[in-house]
């Protein structure tokens, strides 16, 4: 698949731009995409809010999309439908986004340190999160051909491998969440519990253990996808990935990540590598129970013998999805048409004690369901069957490597929607947006080809 989407009936944009225009567009971009682990490590310059080294180098490709693509004029008919549905879901994030402007001194009394107090800075804050988009826009019109995609998944193992090193080496370093223990007769250090490790990595990440074990289900297919195809180099950043998971303790990380490189080698026919990665599982969890094997093995089960929903849920049943759906389905505005953007924090159930304080109800659906009611939930559930159907149709038409790695990419995001991952923009399915975009190009590349041969 040597084809490019730069070769059509019509001359591109971009060959119209200035040779330099064009590579420092593609330079910002490249390097947007290797920040996203990392944008919430460093603070506000000189104290402005939102100013910070990530939303500059965004606000550069933002210039860039806007001025230099055209970015709502489509050369084909998959790209053109792929914009519409793009501008459906951006007027759907930004009408919960205005809608959820009066909610703002609420949600700063009730969670200081999420929002600001201020309209403008709280407006700002939840802006951010949009720069996001701008990774399927920019993809899906300058980074069309094989190689450019090719290029995409480098930068992203790239940056997947520094993050493991550095959450690896601050873990080791750090005695405040390392328990030493004996197991097995070798000495053996894991992170001593899972608040301890939350708060380790709000301190040096910026964000909850769950958010980072949400990068690595989005991401690591593609490190398999890279061993597969390029060789023993990429082992060693997959096994670091791993052992990075092993240590954040996130339950639903382990089990997500597992599944989907489970069916990218399925996929693929690669049975023995599948057989060997179940083997080497199994003698791990015999000879290192670490906490987050031993929770994995323990959660959902009460002191009786039947399967706790509530607890194989930690919690969030009958704390946050019971109360929070009974409270919007006795309100017929909020049933229909939700409460804004992160409706959850709005709720009058706060000061009741039933429900447990969270900023988002830890569910992608019903997450949606809050913020924006049931009808766009509906037409919501609407897309994301069709869209599967028709991606897995697509990708045993393809049967590329890459497209299947990118489909088991988004096939754990969408699993971790049940806990994790939001619809709307959010830090947790920021890779969402390219992987996407990415599996876009690879179709409209499929049919160029299929066209000229």
């Amino acid at each position: 698949m040597s084809a490019s989407l730069s070769h059509g009936d019509r001359a591109p944009y971009h060959f119209a731009l200035p040779y330099a225009v064009a590579r420092t567009g593609t330079f910002f971009f490249l390097l947007f995409l290797f920040m996203l682990p990392f944008q919430r490590m460093t603070d506000n310059l000189f104290g402005i809010q939102g100013l910070k080294p990530f939303n500059l180098v965004s606000a550069v490709v933002l210039a860039y999309v806007v001025f230099h693509t055209a970015p709502l004029h489509a050369t084909d008919k998959l790209e053109r439908t792929s914009i519409r549905l793009f501008l459906l879901y951006f007027a759907t994030f930004a009408i919960a986004l205005v809608r959820a402007i009066p909610n703002a001194p609420l949600l700063h009394s009730r969670f200081p340190d999420s929002f600001p107090e201020s309209y403008f800075d709280f407006l700002l804050s939840c802006i951010v999160p949009g720069f996001y988009l701008l990774l399927f826009l920019f993809i899906l019109k300058r980074m069309c051909s094989f190689q450019e995609l090719e290029r995409i998944t480098t930068v992203i193992c790239l940056s997947i491998l520094l993050l493991s090193i550095a959450f690896i080496a601050l873990v080791l370093t750090n005695p405040a969440v390392l328990l030493a223990g004996e197991q097995a007769g070798m000495d053996d250090l894991v992170p001593a519990s899972r608040n301890e490790m939350a708060e380790f990595c709000v301190t040096y990440f910026g964000v909850h253990y769950n958010t980072i074990g949400t990068i690595y289900i989005c991401t690591i297919p593609l490190l398999l996808y890279r061993v597969l195809t390029r060789g023993a180099f990429w082992i060693v950043p997959l096994g670091l990935a791993l052992v990075a998971i092993l240590l954040l303790q996130s339950r639903s990380a382990l089990v997500i990540v597992a599944a989907s490189c489970s069916l990218l080698l399925i996929l693929r026919r690669k049975f023995v590598i599948l057989a060997v990665g179940a083997a080497a599982a199994g003698l791990i969890s015999l000879l290192w129970i670490g906490p987050t094997v031993q929770a994995l093995l323990s959660i959902g089960f009460d002191s009786g013998s039947d399967v706790s929903a509530d607890a194989l849920f930690t919690g969030r049943v009958e704390s946050v999805w019971v109360p929070l759906l009974n409270e919007w389905t006795s309100d017929i505005g909020l049933f229909l048409f939700g409460a804004g953007r992160y409706g959850t924090g709005a709720s009058l159930l706060w000061a009741s004690g039933t429900l447990m304080p969270v900023t988002h109800a830890h569910n992608g659906i019903i997450n949606f369901f809050l913020d924006c009611g049931v009808i766009l939930t509906g037409v919501l559930v609407v897309f994301l069957v069709v869209g599967t159907a028709t991606a897995w149709r697509v990708g045993r038409r393809l049967n590329s490597d890459l497209y299947w790695a990118l489909f088991a990419c988004v096939f754990g995001c969408g699993i971790s929607m049940a806990t994790e991952c939001d619809i709307l923009p959010a830090i947790e399915n920021m890779y969402a947006f390219p992987i996407i975009a990415m599996m876009i190009d690879l179709a409209r590349l499929h049919h160029l080809d299929a066209r000229h041969s």
